[in-house]
């Protein structure tokens, strides 16, 4: 082939080749702009696609109400037919149905579902039933037959209600002998208030953690003037009939073989200041809870924070105590409290690791001891079956390994080499080891509790109270300790306060001083039955 013609044949190549590239090119600009086209189509049609959906949704909640509505009709209609087709109804001729008109207010109304939550019962309340008849004027009882009723529920409360009871007591003479009635007795002699009086106060200032000048100012505004001197009279005068049973309470409590125990402080005021001038002192209140009874013991040795006082109160006990790391609990295991196994309290460990917000190794270390709750919670003794043999064998599958993990990363932070002694990691993680010896203990039972929340929860009262005023003297702290127990351990028991000091103002005021401390024990919540009167 020539020059000549190879070169035009390479010409016509490029020109056939130059056509179908600008045919692609047309065919990919018509393609964009039908896929354009199809987008803004198919976004129309999405869009359209909802809105139908929605109202496919509205008119099936509206069909559903309907059709509720229908159903009901048409059940009064069967029980109306039903009726007029008995014998007894036979005679009487049918009522037509009054005319409705279709106005807003009668327009029935779509029934809520409460999405889908089941309203409480409410068994614990008083319950009182009002038959409520038509009130129409067209209505005529005599004419009409019942076709049944609903129940519709409104709860109400009533205030506090105070009531002055006069007792006439009458005298009468006859045979030369004079007889008189007996009107009830008060627990406090030459007094006109009954101990239901003080339980209310009592309630509301150690329960409620509410100061007694707001308690003498609710009961005021409920309509009973009351003096704050009468009131702190009340509470410290009664407090003397109950001294018997708070001090069967400390001995039952250490007849348990679990206690959870700790120490908070409270604002006491001095009667004579300091050589320093100062009239306020910072005393602490000891609490142990019998994790079995869920009896809770307050106790206040003069504000005392030493070890002595917690030897005092423990003497007796031979079980396991759980506790944080206070120097006060150090004898635990030792000597005469060589019986006591001490339990350590794992939030107490695992916060000293959170704290340490910036520090991801002490944040892993923190996520494993959450781990450990994560296991823990996975089971409950009594739910699906679940034991307290199955719970045990659980705890000590999950904790062992979870455990050696745990040393192992706390090994390897104290074997840090040119770590300063000051190191906040370093702290955290010897006062882990410090207690990693004990910790197990805490899987050995199926009952133990990985921490102390239980007794940090119950020193709240305590907190509530410091914020809100300052203890008057070291008596009214030893009164507060009292008070506290009783009500706490009826919160804790499920008994109902206010019945609760009721009932035991007035048998510990009946009984004589000398009654054996042993007989009060089945006063105390968890063994109370309500007297019969």
């Amino acid at each position: 082939m020539k020059k000549n013609e190879l070169t035009e044949f390479l010409q016509r190549q490029i020109e056939y080749l130059q056509g179908r590239l600008d045919e692609a090119l047309a065919s990919v600009n018509s393609l964009t702009l039908s896929n354009e086209k199809l987008q803004t189509t198919n976004e129309k049609l999405v869009a359209t696609i909802e809105e139908l959906r929605k109202q496919m949704t509205s008119m099936e909640e509206a069909m559903k109400g309907r059709n509720a509505e229908l159903s009901k009709e048409k059940a009064a209609r069967q029980a109306v037919q039903r009726l007029q087709g008995s014998p007894s109804e036979r005679q009487t001729k049918p009522m037509p149905a009054p005319a409705v008109s279709e106005t807003p207010e009668q327009r029935p109304q779509k029934k809520r579902t409460n999405n889908g939550a089941r309203r409480k019962t409410h068994p614990e309340c008083e319950v009182e039933t009002v038959v409520v008849e038509p009130d129409s004027p067209d209505f005529n009882p005599e004419a009409a037959t019942f076709i049944g009723e609903c129940d519709v529920v409104r709860y109400v409360m009533e205030p506090m209600r105070f009531k002055k009871i006069i007792y006439k007591v009458r005298k009468y003479v006859q045979d030369e002998k004079i007889y008189k009635g007996s009107a009830p007795a008060t627990p406090l002699l030459n007094s006109q208030y009954t101990s239901s009086f003080i339980a209310g106060l009592a309630e509301l200032r150690y329960l409620h953690c509410m100061p007694l000048e707001n308690a003498v100012e609710y009961f005021r505004a409920h309509g009973f003037d009351l003096d704050k001197g009468t009131a702190q009279k009340l509470i410290s005068k009664v407090r003397v009939h109950l001294e018997n049973l708070y001090k069967a309470l400390g001995p039952a409590v250490v007849e348990d073989n679990y206690i959870c125990g700790d120490e908070t402080y409270q604002k006491v005021r001095l009667q004579v200041a300091t050589p320093s001038g100062r009239k306020i002192k910072k005393g602490y209140i000891w609490v142990f809870v019998g994790m079995t009874t869920g009896l809770v013991y307050f106790f206040y040795d003069d504000g005392s924070r030493s070890a002595e006082v917690f030897k005092q109160h423990i003497k007796g006990f031979n079980g396991a105590f759980q506790c944080d790391c206070y120097s006060g609990y150090r004898h635990i295991g030792i000597g005469e409290m060589s019986g006591i196994k001490r339990l350590p309290c794992l939030q107490h460990i695992k916060r000293k690791f959170l704290d340490l917000k910036d520090n991801p190794q002490a944040q892993e270390i923190a996520k494993l001891f959450g781990l450990l709750y994560h296991f823990e919670h996975q089971h409950r003794i009594g739910k699906d079956g679940w034991k307290a043999e199955k719970h045990l064998e659980w705890r000590q599958r999950y904790s062992k390994v979870m455990l050696e993990k745990i040393r192992m990363r706390l090994t390897a932070v104290k074997n840090r080499i040119g770590v300063p002694p000051d190191d906040p990691l370093l702290a955290a993680t010897e006062h882990a080891l410090k207690q990693w010896d004990e910790i197990p203990r805490i899987f050995a039972s199926p009952t133990y509790r990985l921490d102390n929340n239980e007794v940090e929860r119950i020193n709240r009262y305590i907190s509530l109270t410091r914020r809100r005023l300052t203890i008057g003297s070291h008596s009214g702290a030893e009164a507060a300790a009292l008070y506290h127990s009783l009500a706490i351990t009826c919160h804790q028991c499920g008994v109902n306060v206010f019945d609760y000091f009721c009932d035991i103002i007035d048998r510990c005021a009946a009984w004589p001083p000398n009654t054996p401390i042993e007989k009060y024990r089945d006063l105390l919540p968890d063994r109370w039955k309500p007297s019969q009167k």
